[in-house]
Protein backbone atom coordinates (compact mmCIF):
# COMPACT_ATOMS: atom_id res chain seq x y z
CA UNK A 1 0.00 0.00 0.00
CA UNK A 2 2.78 2.39 0.90
CA UNK A 3 4.49 1.68 -2.41
CA UNK A 4 1.29 2.36 -4.32
CA UNK A 5 0.74 5.66 -2.54
CA UNK A 6 4.30 6.69 -3.19
CA UNK A 7 3.87 5.86 -6.89
CA UNK A 8 0.70 7.93 -7.05
CA UNK A 9 2.53 10.78 -5.37
CA UNK A 10 5.32 10.61 -7.92
CA UNK A 11 2.75 10.70 -10.77
CA UNK A 12 1.03 13.73 -9.23
CA UNK A 13 4.35 15.51 -8.80
CA UNK A 14 5.28 14.76 -12.41
CA UNK A 15 1.93 16.11 -13.61
CA UNK A 16 2.44 19.28 -11.56
CA UNK A 17 5.85 19.77 -13.10
CA UNK A 18 4.45 19.26 -16.60
CA UNK A 19 1.58 21.72 -15.94
CA UNK A 20 4.02 24.41 -14.85
CA UNK A 21 5.77 24.39 -18.20
CA UNK A 22 4.86 26.94 -20.90
CA UNK A 23 5.55 24.27 -23.50
CA UNK A 24 2.53 22.21 -24.48
CA UNK A 25 3.02 18.42 -24.13
CA UNK A 26 0.79 15.73 -25.64
CA UNK A 27 1.55 12.03 -25.89
CA UNK A 28 -0.43 9.27 -27.61
CA UNK A 29 -0.29 5.49 -27.60
CA UNK A 30 -0.10 3.22 -30.62
CA UNK A 31 -3.86 3.63 -31.13
CA UNK A 32 -3.54 7.40 -31.31
CA UNK A 33 -5.29 7.84 -27.95
CA UNK A 34 -4.11 10.71 -25.72
CA UNK A 35 -2.22 9.46 -22.71
CA UNK A 36 -0.59 12.70 -21.49
CA UNK A 37 -1.99 16.26 -21.69
CA UNK A 38 -0.60 19.20 -19.68
CA UNK A 39 -2.21 22.58 -18.89
CA UNK A 40 -0.30 24.41 -21.65
CA UNK A 41 -1.69 21.96 -24.25
CA UNK A 42 -5.19 22.44 -22.83
CA UNK A 43 -4.77 26.19 -23.12
CA UNK A 44 -3.58 26.02 -26.74
CA UNK A 45 -6.26 23.55 -27.89
CA UNK A 46 -9.12 24.90 -25.78
CA UNK A 47 -9.86 21.46 -24.25
CA UNK A 48 -9.47 20.43 -20.61
CA UNK A 49 -7.23 17.54 -19.60
CA UNK A 50 -10.19 15.50 -18.36
CA UNK A 51 -11.88 15.85 -21.76
CA UNK A 52 -8.71 15.07 -23.72
CA UNK A 53 -7.31 12.02 -21.91
CA UNK A 54 -8.38 8.78 -23.57
CA UNK A 55 -9.70 10.49 -26.72
CA UNK A 56 -8.20 10.15 -30.23
CA UNK A 57 -5.88 13.07 -30.90
CA UNK A 58 -7.35 13.68 -34.37
CA UNK A 59 -10.75 14.50 -32.83
CA UNK A 60 -9.18 17.41 -31.00
CA UNK A 61 -6.48 18.43 -33.47
CA UNK A 62 -7.33 17.21 -37.00
CA UNK A 63 -4.09 18.47 -38.53
CA UNK A 64 -1.87 16.82 -35.93
CA UNK A 65 1.33 15.35 -37.36
CA UNK A 66 2.02 13.19 -34.31
CA UNK A 67 0.25 10.22 -35.91
CA UNK A 68 2.81 10.33 -38.73
CA UNK A 69 5.56 9.78 -36.17
CA UNK A 70 3.81 6.57 -35.09
CA UNK A 71 3.84 5.34 -38.67
CA UNK A 72 7.41 6.28 -39.54
CA UNK A 73 9.11 6.09 -36.17
CA UNK A 74 11.10 9.21 -37.10
CA UNK A 75 11.12 12.50 -35.13
CA UNK A 76 9.91 15.77 -36.66
CA UNK A 77 11.72 18.91 -35.51
CA UNK A 78 10.55 22.55 -35.79
CA UNK A 79 7.30 21.89 -37.61
CA UNK A 80 4.96 24.96 -37.80
CA UNK A 81 1.34 24.32 -36.96
CA UNK A 82 -1.84 26.33 -36.39
CA UNK A 83 -3.91 25.79 -33.26
CA UNK A 84 -6.96 28.00 -33.66
CA UNK A 85 -5.65 31.57 -33.96
CA UNK A 86 -2.23 30.67 -32.56
CA UNK A 87 0.95 29.78 -34.37
CA UNK A 88 3.02 27.05 -32.73
CA UNK A 89 6.21 25.21 -33.50
CA UNK A 90 6.17 21.47 -32.72
CA UNK A 91 8.90 18.98 -31.98
CA UNK A 92 7.55 15.40 -32.29
CA UNK A 93 9.36 12.27 -31.05
CA UNK A 94 8.59 8.53 -31.02
CA UNK A 95 8.44 6.88 -27.55
CA UNK A 96 10.67 3.76 -27.44
CA UNK A 97 10.34 1.45 -24.43
CA UNK A 98 12.65 -1.61 -24.21
CA UNK A 99 13.42 -1.31 -27.87
CA UNK A 100 9.81 -1.13 -28.97
CA UNK A 101 7.66 1.78 -30.22
CA UNK A 102 4.91 2.32 -27.68
CA UNK A 103 3.69 5.83 -28.64
CA UNK A 104 4.68 9.35 -29.58
CA UNK A 105 5.02 12.68 -27.79
CA UNK A 106 4.78 16.27 -29.11
CA UNK A 107 6.21 19.39 -27.49
CA UNK A 108 4.90 22.66 -28.99
CA UNK A 109 5.73 26.25 -28.28
CA UNK A 110 3.40 29.22 -28.91
CA UNK A 111 5.27 31.61 -31.27
CA UNK A 112 2.36 33.97 -32.08
CA UNK A 113 3.89 36.86 -30.12
CA UNK A 114 7.34 36.03 -31.38
CA UNK A 115 6.10 36.18 -34.99
CA UNK A 116 4.48 39.54 -34.30
CA UNK A 117 7.71 40.84 -32.77
CA UNK A 118 9.65 39.43 -35.70
CA UNK A 119 7.38 41.14 -38.22
CA UNK A 120 7.71 44.44 -36.36
CA UNK A 121 11.47 43.96 -36.26
CA UNK A 122 11.56 43.24 -39.99
CA UNK A 123 9.43 46.32 -40.62
CA UNK A 124 11.75 48.42 -38.47
CA UNK A 125 14.77 47.08 -40.31
CA UNK A 126 13.11 47.91 -43.62
CA UNK A 127 12.36 51.46 -42.46
CA UNK A 128 15.93 51.89 -41.26
CA UNK A 129 17.35 50.58 -44.55
CA UNK A 130 14.99 52.84 -46.51
CA UNK A 131 15.95 55.82 -44.38
CA UNK A 132 19.63 55.06 -44.86
CA UNK A 133 19.15 54.77 -48.64
CA UNK A 134 17.20 58.04 -48.76
CA UNK A 135 19.82 59.87 -46.73
CA UNK A 136 22.61 58.41 -48.83
CA UNK A 137 20.83 59.27 -52.08
CA UNK A 138 20.02 62.81 -50.92
CA UNK A 139 23.60 63.45 -49.90
CA UNK A 140 22.55 64.19 -46.31
CA UNK A 141 25.23 64.40 -43.65
CA UNK A 142 23.71 62.96 -40.49
CA UNK A 143 24.55 60.93 -37.40
CA UNK A 144 22.52 59.23 -34.65
CA UNK A 145 23.88 58.43 -31.19
CA UNK A 146 22.42 56.61 -28.19
CA UNK A 147 22.18 57.95 -24.65
CA UNK A 148 25.87 57.28 -24.05
CA UNK A 149 26.95 59.10 -27.19
CA UNK A 150 27.76 55.91 -29.09
CA UNK A 151 27.10 56.14 -32.84
CA UNK A 152 24.22 53.90 -33.97
CA UNK A 153 23.73 55.32 -37.49
CA UNK A 154 25.71 57.54 -39.82
CA UNK A 155 25.36 58.53 -43.46
CA UNK A 156 28.10 57.48 -45.84
CA UNK A 157 28.86 61.03 -46.97
CA UNK A 158 29.30 62.28 -43.41
CA UNK A 159 31.45 59.30 -42.49
CA UNK A 160 33.66 59.87 -45.52
CA UNK A 161 34.02 63.58 -44.68
CA UNK A 162 35.19 62.59 -41.17
CA UNK A 163 37.78 60.19 -42.62
CA UNK A 164 36.07 56.90 -41.85
CA UNK A 165 33.29 54.64 -43.12
CA UNK A 166 29.93 53.64 -41.67
CA UNK A 167 30.97 50.16 -40.54
CA UNK A 168 33.89 51.58 -38.55
CA UNK A 169 31.97 54.55 -37.12
CA UNK A 170 28.98 52.58 -35.79
CA UNK A 171 29.75 51.45 -32.24
CA UNK A 172 32.35 54.14 -31.59
CA UNK A 173 31.85 57.11 -29.30
CA UNK A 174 30.91 60.18 -31.35
CA UNK A 175 33.83 62.23 -30.00
CA UNK A 176 36.23 59.67 -31.51
CA UNK A 177 34.79 60.26 -35.00
CA UNK A 178 33.56 63.87 -35.23
CA UNK A 179 35.63 66.91 -34.21
CA UNK A 180 34.15 69.49 -31.83
CA UNK A 181 30.91 67.54 -31.57
CA UNK A 182 28.28 68.08 -28.86
CA UNK A 183 26.05 65.18 -29.84
CA UNK A 184 26.79 63.26 -26.62
CA UNK A 185 25.89 66.38 -24.58
CA UNK A 186 22.53 66.80 -26.36
CA UNK A 187 21.80 63.07 -25.93
CA UNK A 188 22.44 63.37 -22.19
CA UNK A 189 20.70 66.72 -21.59
CA UNK A 190 17.73 66.36 -23.95
CA UNK A 191 18.13 70.02 -25.01
CA UNK A 192 18.17 70.72 -28.76
CA UNK A 193 20.80 72.92 -30.41
CA UNK A 194 19.61 74.45 -33.69
CA UNK A 195 21.61 76.36 -36.30
CA UNK A 196 24.90 76.02 -34.45
CA UNK A 197 28.26 76.65 -36.08
CA UNK A 198 30.74 73.74 -35.91
CA UNK A 199 34.27 73.54 -37.32
CA UNK A 200 35.41 70.18 -38.67
CA UNK A 201 38.78 69.84 -40.40
CA UNK A 202 38.98 73.60 -40.82
CA UNK A 203 35.59 73.91 -42.49
CA UNK A 204 32.76 75.84 -40.83
CA UNK A 205 29.41 74.05 -40.95
CA UNK A 206 25.91 74.86 -39.67
CA UNK A 207 24.36 71.93 -37.79
CA UNK A 208 21.20 70.95 -35.92
CA UNK A 209 21.38 68.61 -32.91
CA UNK A 210 18.01 67.21 -31.83
CA UNK A 211 17.40 64.89 -28.83
CA UNK A 212 15.42 61.69 -29.44
CA UNK A 213 12.77 61.40 -26.72
CA UNK A 214 10.81 58.41 -25.44
CA UNK A 215 8.21 58.94 -22.72
CA UNK A 216 9.79 62.26 -21.85
CA UNK A 217 13.27 60.77 -21.51
CA UNK A 218 16.18 61.34 -23.90
CA UNK A 219 17.26 58.07 -25.49
CA UNK A 220 19.73 59.49 -27.99
CA UNK A 221 20.24 62.35 -30.41
CA UNK A 222 20.00 63.05 -34.13
CA UNK A 223 22.47 65.39 -35.77
CA UNK A 224 22.23 66.88 -39.26
CA UNK A 225 24.50 69.20 -41.20
CA UNK A 226 22.18 71.92 -42.51
CA UNK A 227 24.84 73.79 -44.47
CA UNK A 228 28.07 72.11 -45.46
CA UNK A 229 29.76 75.49 -45.72
CA UNK A 230 28.84 78.81 -44.07
CA UNK A 231 29.23 80.36 -47.51
CA UNK A 232 26.11 78.43 -48.59
CA UNK A 233 24.18 80.13 -45.80
CA UNK A 234 25.36 83.59 -46.84
CA UNK A 235 24.46 82.79 -50.44
CA UNK A 236 20.94 81.70 -49.45
CA UNK A 237 20.49 84.77 -47.24
CA UNK A 238 21.45 86.94 -50.21
CA UNK A 239 18.95 85.13 -52.43
CA UNK A 240 16.24 85.47 -49.79
CA UNK A 241 16.90 89.19 -49.47
CA UNK A 242 16.67 89.50 -53.24
CA UNK A 243 13.42 87.50 -53.29
CA UNK A 244 12.02 89.59 -50.47
CA UNK A 245 12.86 92.72 -52.43
CA UNK A 246 11.12 91.28 -55.50
CA UNK A 247 8.06 90.33 -53.47
CA UNK A 248 7.81 93.87 -52.09
CA UNK A 249 8.19 95.25 -55.59
CA UNK A 250 5.50 92.97 -57.03
CA UNK A 251 3.23 93.72 -54.07
CA UNK A 252 3.63 97.40 -54.84
CA UNK A 253 2.95 96.78 -58.52
CA UNK A 254 -0.11 94.67 -57.68
CA UNK A 255 -1.39 97.37 -55.36
CA UNK A 256 -0.99 99.88 -58.15
CA UNK A 257 -2.74 97.61 -60.65
CA UNK A 258 -5.62 96.86 -58.32
CA UNK A 259 -5.53 100.22 -56.59
CA UNK A 260 -6.38 103.74 -57.67
CA UNK A 261 -4.47 105.06 -60.67
CA UNK A 262 -5.39 108.69 -60.12
CA UNK A 263 -5.17 111.16 -57.26
CA UNK A 264 -6.57 114.60 -56.55
CA UNK A 265 -3.53 116.00 -58.40
CA UNK A 266 -4.67 114.11 -61.50
CA UNK A 267 -7.83 116.22 -61.64
CA UNK A 268 -6.78 119.15 -63.83
CA UNK A 269 -8.28 122.56 -63.24
CA UNK A 270 -8.16 125.40 -60.76
CA UNK A 271 -11.46 127.16 -61.45
CA UNK A 272 -13.94 127.69 -58.62
CA UNK A 273 -16.36 124.95 -59.75
CA UNK A 274 -13.82 122.13 -60.00
CA UNK A 275 -11.91 123.36 -56.93
CA UNK A 276 -15.07 123.08 -54.83
CA UNK A 277 -15.65 119.51 -56.07
CA UNK A 278 -12.04 118.53 -55.28
CA UNK A 279 -12.36 119.98 -51.78
CA UNK A 280 -15.51 117.90 -51.18
CA UNK A 281 -13.67 114.79 -52.41
CA UNK A 282 -10.82 115.38 -49.96
CA UNK A 283 -13.29 115.78 -47.11
CA UNK A 284 -15.09 112.60 -48.13
CA UNK A 285 -11.81 110.66 -48.18
CA UNK A 286 -11.38 111.19 -44.42
CA UNK A 287 -14.36 108.92 -43.65
CA UNK A 288 -15.67 105.51 -44.67
CA UNK A 289 -19.10 106.88 -45.53
CA UNK A 290 -20.70 105.95 -48.83
CA UNK A 291 -20.17 108.58 -51.54
CA UNK A 292 -22.43 109.35 -54.48
CA UNK A 293 -20.58 111.01 -57.35
CA UNK A 294 -22.98 112.41 -59.94
CA UNK A 295 -22.70 114.51 -63.06
CA UNK A 296 -23.07 114.45 -66.80
CA UNK A 297 -21.34 111.85 -68.95
CA UNK A 298 -17.66 112.52 -69.52
CA UNK A 299 -17.17 114.81 -66.53
CA UNK A 300 -14.73 112.45 -64.77
CA UNK A 301 -16.79 110.66 -62.13
CA UNK A 302 -14.49 107.63 -62.12
CA UNK A 303 -11.50 109.94 -61.83
CA UNK A 304 -12.99 111.38 -58.63
CA UNK A 305 -13.68 107.85 -57.28
CA UNK A 306 -10.01 106.93 -57.81
CA UNK A 307 -8.90 110.15 -56.13
CA UNK A 308 -11.12 109.63 -53.07
CA UNK A 309 -9.76 106.09 -52.60
CA UNK A 310 -6.14 107.24 -53.08
CA UNK A 311 -6.54 109.91 -50.40
CA UNK A 312 -8.31 107.63 -47.91
CA UNK A 313 -7.02 105.29 -45.21
CA UNK A 314 -7.86 102.42 -47.58
CA UNK A 315 -5.33 103.53 -50.19
CA UNK A 316 -3.23 100.36 -49.69
CA UNK A 317 -6.29 98.18 -50.30
CA UNK A 318 -7.76 97.23 -53.68
CA UNK A 319 -9.85 99.56 -55.82
CA UNK A 320 -12.43 97.42 -57.61
CA UNK A 321 -14.86 98.88 -60.13
CA UNK A 322 -17.98 97.57 -61.82
CA UNK A 323 -20.14 99.27 -64.44
CA UNK A 324 -23.68 98.22 -63.56
CA UNK A 325 -24.90 99.15 -67.04
CA UNK A 326 -22.28 97.03 -68.82
CA UNK A 327 -23.10 93.68 -67.15
CA UNK A 328 -26.23 91.76 -68.21
CA UNK A 329 -28.84 91.60 -65.45
CA UNK A 330 -28.65 87.80 -65.22
CA UNK A 331 -24.88 87.94 -64.60
CA UNK A 332 -24.78 90.92 -62.28
CA UNK A 333 -25.41 88.92 -59.09
CA UNK A 334 -22.56 86.46 -59.70
CA UNK A 335 -20.27 89.37 -60.64
CA UNK A 336 -21.02 91.22 -57.42
CA UNK A 337 -21.46 88.35 -54.96
CA UNK A 338 -19.48 85.52 -56.60
CA UNK A 339 -20.55 81.89 -56.58
CA UNK A 340 -19.70 78.50 -55.09
CA UNK A 341 -18.53 75.48 -57.03
CA UNK A 342 -21.50 73.73 -58.64
CA UNK A 343 -23.84 76.69 -58.05
CA UNK A 344 -24.94 76.47 -61.69
CA UNK A 345 -24.00 74.80 -64.94
CA UNK A 346 -20.59 76.03 -66.04
CA UNK A 347 -19.62 77.34 -62.61
CA UNK A 348 -15.85 77.49 -62.22
CA UNK A 349 -14.26 74.73 -60.18
CA UNK A 350 -13.63 75.99 -56.67
CA UNK A 351 -16.08 78.85 -57.12
CA UNK A 352 -15.28 82.51 -57.72
CA UNK A 353 -15.23 85.54 -55.42
CA UNK A 354 -17.38 88.49 -56.37
CA UNK A 355 -16.48 92.16 -56.55
CA UNK A 356 -17.50 92.66 -52.91
CA UNK A 357 -14.98 90.05 -51.72
CA UNK A 358 -12.30 91.27 -54.13
CA UNK A 359 -12.64 94.77 -52.65
CA UNK A 360 -12.02 93.50 -49.10
CA UNK A 361 -10.15 96.18 -47.15
CA UNK A 362 -10.50 98.65 -50.01
CA UNK A 363 -13.10 100.44 -52.14
CA UNK A 364 -15.79 99.18 -54.50
CA UNK A 365 -16.78 101.67 -57.21
CA UNK A 366 -20.25 101.05 -58.67
CA UNK A 367 -20.55 103.09 -61.85
CA UNK A 368 -23.92 103.81 -63.46
CA UNK A 369 -25.71 102.59 -60.35
CA UNK A 370 -28.95 104.00 -61.69
CA UNK A 371 -29.06 101.12 -64.21
CA UNK A 372 -28.94 98.44 -61.50
CA UNK A 373 -31.96 96.06 -61.71
CA UNK A 374 -34.51 96.34 -58.85
CA UNK A 375 -33.75 92.81 -57.55
CA UNK A 376 -30.07 93.67 -57.18
CA UNK A 377 -30.93 96.96 -55.49
CA UNK A 378 -32.47 94.98 -52.63
CA UNK A 379 -29.36 92.82 -52.26
CA UNK A 380 -27.07 95.86 -52.38
CA UNK A 381 -29.11 97.55 -49.67
CA UNK A 382 -28.63 94.49 -47.43
CA UNK A 383 -24.86 94.56 -47.99
CA UNK A 384 -24.74 98.23 -47.04
CA UNK A 385 -26.71 97.56 -43.88
CA UNK A 386 -25.27 94.20 -42.73
CA UNK A 387 -21.78 94.33 -44.29
CA UNK A 388 -22.24 90.70 -45.32
CA UNK A 389 -22.34 89.00 -48.71
CA UNK A 390 -23.49 85.53 -49.65
CA UNK A 391 -22.17 83.83 -52.76
CA UNK A 392 -24.58 82.28 -55.22
CA UNK A 393 -25.10 78.69 -54.05
CA UNK A 394 -23.54 79.32 -50.62
CA UNK A 395 -25.20 78.45 -47.32
CA UNK A 396 -23.45 81.01 -45.14
CA UNK A 397 -22.61 84.73 -45.42
CA UNK A 398 -19.14 86.28 -45.47
CA UNK A 399 -18.17 89.47 -43.67
CA UNK A 400 -16.80 92.25 -45.85
CA UNK A 401 -14.93 95.41 -44.90
CA UNK A 402 -15.34 97.75 -47.87
CA UNK A 403 -16.10 101.34 -48.72
CA UNK A 404 -18.59 101.94 -51.54
CA UNK A 405 -18.47 104.83 -53.98
CA UNK A 406 -21.38 105.00 -56.40
CA UNK A 407 -21.65 107.08 -59.56
CA UNK A 408 -24.70 108.14 -61.54
CA UNK A 409 -25.02 110.02 -64.77
CA UNK A 410 -28.77 110.09 -64.47
CA UNK A 411 -30.71 112.11 -61.91
CA UNK A 412 -31.44 109.49 -59.26
CA UNK A 413 -34.19 111.65 -57.74
CA UNK A 414 -36.12 111.38 -61.00
CA UNK A 415 -35.58 107.59 -61.07
CA UNK A 416 -36.86 107.37 -57.49
CA UNK A 417 -39.95 109.38 -58.42
CA UNK A 418 -40.48 107.16 -61.46
CA UNK A 419 -40.27 104.05 -59.24
CA UNK A 420 -37.27 102.49 -61.04
CA UNK A 421 -34.84 103.14 -58.17
CA UNK A 422 -35.49 102.32 -54.53
CA UNK A 423 -35.86 105.33 -52.29
CA UNK A 424 -34.30 103.55 -49.29
CA UNK A 425 -31.22 102.63 -51.36
CA UNK A 426 -30.97 106.18 -52.69
CA UNK A 427 -30.89 107.62 -49.19
CA UNK A 428 -28.39 104.91 -48.14
CA UNK A 429 -25.87 105.81 -50.85
CA UNK A 430 -26.51 109.54 -50.89
CA UNK A 431 -24.57 110.07 -47.66
CA UNK A 432 -21.91 112.31 -49.21
CA UNK A 433 -23.05 113.61 -52.60
CA UNK A 434 -20.42 115.22 -54.84
CA UNK A 435 -21.51 116.97 -58.05
CA UNK A 436 -18.96 117.09 -60.83
CA UNK A 437 -19.45 120.32 -62.84
CA UNK A 438 -19.81 120.04 -66.63
CA UNK A 439 -17.10 121.51 -68.81
CA UNK A 440 -19.27 124.44 -69.95
CA UNK A 441 -19.30 125.62 -66.32
CA UNK A 442 -15.52 125.61 -66.12
CA UNK A 443 -14.33 127.00 -69.44
CA UNK A 444 -11.40 128.60 -67.65
CA UNK A 445 -9.92 125.09 -67.20
CA UNK A 446 -10.07 124.11 -70.90
CA UNK A 447 -6.56 125.33 -71.69
CA UNK A 448 -5.04 123.44 -68.72
CA UNK A 449 -6.99 120.27 -69.59
CA UNK A 450 -5.87 120.49 -73.24
CA UNK A 451 -2.23 120.98 -72.23
CA UNK A 452 -2.36 118.03 -69.79
CA UNK A 453 -3.92 115.74 -72.37
CA UNK A 454 -1.43 116.70 -75.11
CA UNK A 455 1.44 116.03 -72.68
CA UNK A 456 0.06 112.57 -71.96
CA UNK A 457 -0.50 111.94 -75.67
CA UNK A 458 3.11 112.87 -76.40
CA UNK A 459 4.34 110.49 -73.70
CA UNK A 460 2.23 107.67 -75.12
CA UNK A 461 3.22 108.14 -78.78
CA UNK A 462 6.79 109.39 -78.32
CA UNK A 463 6.10 112.31 -80.66
CA UNK A 464 6.91 115.94 -79.79
CA UNK A 465 4.32 117.65 -77.64
CA UNK A 466 1.74 119.66 -79.57
CA UNK A 467 0.42 123.07 -78.54
CA UNK A 468 -2.99 124.61 -79.13
CA UNK A 469 -3.05 127.70 -81.31
CA UNK A 470 -4.90 130.77 -80.00
CA UNK A 471 -7.53 130.41 -82.69
CA UNK A 472 -8.24 126.78 -81.78
CA UNK A 473 -8.28 127.61 -78.08
CA UNK A 474 -10.91 130.29 -78.61
CA UNK A 475 -12.93 127.83 -80.66
CA UNK A 476 -12.70 125.23 -77.85
CA UNK A 477 -13.82 127.73 -75.26
CA UNK A 478 -16.80 128.69 -77.39
CA UNK A 479 -18.20 125.15 -77.73
CA UNK A 480 -20.98 123.90 -75.42
CA UNK A 481 -19.31 120.48 -74.82
CA UNK A 482 -22.26 118.14 -74.27
CA UNK A 483 -19.73 115.32 -73.96
CA UNK A 484 -17.62 117.29 -71.47
CA UNK A 485 -13.95 116.38 -70.86
CA UNK A 486 -14.23 113.10 -72.76
CA UNK A 487 -15.46 114.95 -75.85
CA UNK A 488 -12.69 117.55 -75.49
CA UNK A 489 -10.04 114.83 -75.41
CA UNK A 490 -11.51 113.16 -78.50
CA UNK A 491 -11.45 116.47 -80.40
CA UNK A 492 -7.84 117.15 -79.43
CA UNK A 493 -6.77 113.63 -80.42
CA UNK A 494 -8.41 114.05 -83.83
CA UNK A 495 -6.82 117.46 -84.43
CA UNK A 496 -3.41 116.12 -83.36
CA UNK A 497 -3.75 113.17 -85.74
CA UNK A 498 -4.70 115.38 -88.70
CA UNK A 499 -2.12 118.15 -88.12
CA UNK A 500 1.48 118.03 -89.36
CA UNK A 501 3.11 120.71 -87.28
CA UNK A 502 3.55 121.12 -83.55
CA UNK A 503 0.80 123.74 -83.35
CA UNK A 504 -2.79 122.55 -83.58
CA UNK A 505 -4.84 124.78 -85.86
CA UNK A 506 -8.62 125.29 -85.89
CA UNK A 507 -9.05 124.16 -89.51
CA UNK A 508 -8.44 120.56 -88.44
CA UNK A 509 -11.27 120.62 -85.92
CA UNK A 510 -14.30 118.40 -86.60
CA UNK A 511 -16.96 119.83 -88.86
CA UNK A 512 -19.61 119.84 -86.14
CA UNK A 513 -17.33 121.99 -84.00
CA UNK A 514 -16.79 124.45 -86.85
CA UNK A 515 -20.54 124.59 -87.47
CA UNK A 516 -21.27 125.18 -83.80
CA UNK A 517 -18.77 128.04 -83.74
CA UNK A 518 -20.15 129.59 -86.93
CA UNK A 519 -23.57 129.70 -85.34
CA UNK A 520 -22.29 131.71 -82.39
CA UNK A 521 -23.20 135.39 -81.90
CA UNK A 522 -21.25 138.10 -83.66
CA UNK A 523 -19.10 138.65 -80.61
CA UNK A 524 -17.38 135.41 -81.41
CA UNK A 525 -17.05 136.15 -85.12
CA UNK A 526 -13.59 137.60 -84.74
CA UNK A 527 -12.31 134.21 -83.82
CA UNK A 528 -13.86 132.77 -86.95
CA UNK A 529 -12.30 135.54 -89.05
CA UNK A 530 -8.88 134.78 -87.61
CA UNK A 531 -9.32 131.15 -88.47
CA UNK A 532 -10.35 132.03 -92.02
CA UNK A 533 -7.35 134.32 -92.41
CA UNK A 534 -5.01 131.56 -91.20
CA UNK A 535 -6.53 129.06 -93.60
CA UNK A 536 -6.18 131.49 -96.51
CA UNK A 537 -2.49 132.05 -95.66
CA UNK A 538 -1.89 128.32 -95.45
CA UNK A 539 -3.44 127.66 -98.84
CA UNK A 540 -1.44 130.50 -100.40
CA UNK A 541 1.81 129.01 -99.12
CA UNK A 542 0.86 125.58 -100.50
CA UNK A 543 0.12 127.11 -103.93
CA UNK A 544 3.50 128.91 -103.93
CA UNK A 545 5.35 125.74 -102.99
CA UNK A 546 3.58 123.87 -105.77
CA UNK A 547 4.47 126.55 -108.30
CA UNK A 548 8.12 126.47 -107.15
CA UNK A 549 8.26 122.67 -107.35
CA UNK A 550 8.89 122.45 -103.64
CA UNK A 551 11.85 124.85 -103.68
CA UNK A 552 11.47 126.97 -100.55
CA UNK A 553 13.69 129.79 -101.81
CA UNK A 554 11.62 130.21 -105.01
CA UNK A 555 8.38 129.93 -103.02
CA UNK A 556 9.55 132.70 -100.69
CA UNK A 557 10.39 134.86 -103.73
CA UNK A 558 6.91 134.28 -105.18
CA UNK A 559 5.34 135.27 -101.85
CA UNK A 560 7.73 138.21 -101.59
CA UNK A 561 8.82 137.26 -98.06
CA UNK A 562 12.15 136.20 -96.62
CA UNK A 563 12.94 132.48 -96.73
CA UNK A 564 13.28 132.36 -92.91
CA UNK A 565 9.82 133.91 -92.62
CA UNK A 566 8.46 131.22 -94.94
CA UNK A 567 9.89 128.48 -92.70
CA UNK A 568 8.26 130.06 -89.67
CA UNK A 569 4.86 130.21 -91.36
CA UNK A 570 5.18 126.63 -92.65
CA UNK A 571 5.94 125.44 -89.14
CA UNK A 572 3.03 127.40 -87.67
CA UNK A 573 0.59 126.03 -90.23
CA UNK A 574 1.85 122.46 -89.93
CA UNK A 575 3.22 122.23 -93.49
CA UNK A 576 5.81 119.44 -93.65
CA UNK A 577 9.10 120.55 -95.25
CA UNK A 578 9.89 117.21 -96.86
CA UNK A 579 6.47 116.26 -98.17
CA UNK A 580 5.30 117.12 -101.63
CA UNK A 581 3.02 120.12 -101.36
CA UNK A 582 -0.61 119.55 -102.01
CA UNK A 583 -2.35 122.15 -104.11
CA UNK A 584 -5.73 122.89 -102.53
CA UNK A 585 -8.73 122.65 -104.81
Amino acid sequence: MALRNRFRGDIALLQTILDSLTVGIVSIDLEGMITLFNEAAARFMGVSRQEALGRPLITILPNAGLVDVLQTGRPQIGRPQMMGQRSVVSNRFPIIHRGELVGAVSLFLDVTEMEKISRELDSTRTIVRTLEEILAGAGEWMVVVDTNGVITMMSEGYAKFNGTDVSQAVGMHVTEVIQNTRMHIVAASGVAEMGEKQTIKGRELIVNRIPLMDSGRAVGAYGRVVFKDVGQLYEIVTKLEMLESKVKYYEKELTQLRGARYTIVSIVGSGPAISAAKLEALRASRTDSTVLVFGETGTGKELFAHAIHAASQRRSGPFIKLNCAAVPAELLESELFGYEEGAFTGARRGGKPGKFEMAQGGTLFLDEIGDMPPAMQVKLLRVLQEREVERVGASFPRRVDIRIIAAAGKALEELVNAGSFRADLYYRINVIPIRIPPLRERREDIEAIADSFLTRLSNDTGEPKRTVSPGLLEMLKSHSWPGNVRELQNVLERVAAMSWGETLLPEYAPEYLLRSVSSLPASVGLNTLAAARAEAERKTILVALAAAGGNKTKAASILQIHRVKLYEKMKRHGICYGSKPHVPQ
